[in-house]
């Protein structure tokens, strides 16, 4: 029960350490083109997060009835190896009339609950309509823009990422897509609006 904790804590925090490396120094460029639907070239990619997301709805209704999503997050450890395998994802949940957050995770198409708090403070929800954008493209668009050289350089690249609504510059979802090595200081970070496919600045 201590392992679940403390995984699912790293889960919870994903998006703070996402936040902190976007505001570090990265290499990528952003252009206000759109993404290709193309499937991504990375190894191990796995189930989606749509796909992971058809158990969630009924949980979260079970949960609260205006439970709405907050955050999508999904991780591949040594990306370019079979390591890198991906088929869990953690959605995060926000009940507006109880100030409540809840962690559920989705493995081998189930879905469970894993951790419940109460928020000090309101947080930023959307709903499935405003997000078009599966975690697919996102990673491809990772790829596409020095991913794939990365990779093949350094196969144990571990790519994180996580879908949220900014704390500002926009009023949908984005992907953050990051790839890193432990140890040092190389990391690319790639975002994507995950309503229009549109890469961000």
């Amino acid at each position: 029960m201590g392992g679940t904790s403390v995984r699912w804590l790293w889960w919870l925090g994903l998006g703070f350490v996402l936040l902190a490396i976007v505001g570090a120094l990265v290499y990528s460029r952003s252009v206000g083109s759109v993404v290709s639907s193309s499937e991504p070239a990375v190894a191990g990619s796995g189930v989606t997060a749509r796909q992971a997301f058809a158990p969630v709805a009924g949980l979260a209704a079970q949960w609260h009835e205006d439970a709405r999503l907050a955050a999508v997050s999904g991780r591949w450890p040594a990306v370019g190896t079979q390591a890198g395998e991906q088929d869990e994802w953690a959605f995060q949940l926000f009940s507006p009339s109880t100030q409540r957050l809840a962690v559920v995770v989705v493995a081998g198409g189930t879905a469970r609950l894993v951790r419940e708090s109460v928020s000090p403070y309101p947080v930023s929800t959307f709903s499935p309509e405003e997000w078009r954008v599966d975690s697919d493209r996102a990673l491809q668009a990772w790829w596409n823009r020095g991913g794939r050289s990365l990779v093949a350089r350094r196969p144990d690249t571990d790519v994180a990422m996580q879908l949220r609504m900014p704390d500002e510059g926009s009023e949908q979802p984005v992907w953050t897509v990051v790839g890193s090595l432990a140890g040092t200081e190389t990391v690319l970070i790639v975002l994507v609006n995950a309503t229009s496919g549109a890469l961000v600045d």
